[in-house]
């Protein structure tokens, strides 16, 4: 059967990043050091790694040899806290990770989401790992006006086509590319871009799309995150959440 939707991007208003903002605590504690833009040491010794964003890699051996902007992302966490500093924790459906880290929405004490000023300052990507997904939408369009204004770590963005994958590009990817193809059976949805690309949603998270407002039609352009792989020498990429889909 014929999927026919239109996508919907998602202008996401300055109330909602209000939203990011304004929340009732779970937890406030006491910060001992920042280890990164991302993750931060309790005076417990515990880990906190912040939900919905990755920033760049710093290499504590060699610091020269830190991902770009790493060190511009811890810069910027340390200009809004500091050791000895109350940190109130916002949790969401899972509360730690396989390392064993706490896994938090974190804010300085005045309130401010740390996760967001990394987005909004072009040092973070966001992404949605398993269910933690309370302020996904927020995320994304701060993660949007950083990208479309070029700021730091989206200054040389240049996507892949999906029309000119190869195997080489394998892994981690952005991809742009127009729908040529849409099926629904009932695995999910499978989706092709210019021929070339095969997305799957599977019907388990296809609804988490149409509850997002998330639509799909032949030749909507999209640009799309997600871990490419290559099977019998075609190009595919699974869609888990709604956040894969960029504005």
């Amino acid at each position: 059967m014929r999927y026919s939707f239109a996508v919907m991007l998602f202008f996401i208003s300055i109330s909602t990043w209000a939203g990011c903002e304004r929340v009732n605590w779970d937890e406030t504690v006491t910060l001992k050091k920042i280890n990164d833009g991302d993750t931060v040491t309790l005076e417990n010794g515990r880990l906190v790694r912040f939900i919905g964003i990755n920033t760049p890699e710093i290499n504590h051996r060699n610091p020269q040899k830190s991902d770009p902007y790493a060190q511009q992302a811890k810069a910027l966490l340390e200009r809004y806290i500091r050791p000895g500093d109350k940190l109130h924790l916002v949790f969401d459906k899972s509360k730690q990770d396989k390392y064993g880290r706490k896994l938090a929405y974190v804010y300085s004490k005045t309130g401010r989401n740390l996760a967001l000023l990394q987005l909004q300052a072009g040092f973070a990507k966001h992404w949605v790992i398993g269910k933690n997904d309370k302020f996904w939408q927020c995320f994304q369009s701060a993660e949007r006006q950083a990208r479309l204004r070029k700021k730091a770590i989206w200054s040389g963005f240049k996507p892949l086509t999906a029309k000119r994958l190869q195997k080489s590009d394998k892994g981690y990817v952005y991809v742009k590319g127009s729908i040529s193809e849409l099926e629904e059976d009932k695995k999910g949805l499978h989706i092709t871009l210019d021929k070339q690309l095969f997305v799957f949603i599977s019907r388990k998270n296809l609804k988490r799309f149409l509850d997002a407002d998330i639509n799909f039609s032949r030749h909507d352009k999209l640009l799309i995150t997600g871990k490419l792989n290559f099977s019998r020498n075609k190009a595919k990429l699974t869609l888990y959440h709604p956040a894969q889909i960029l504005p």
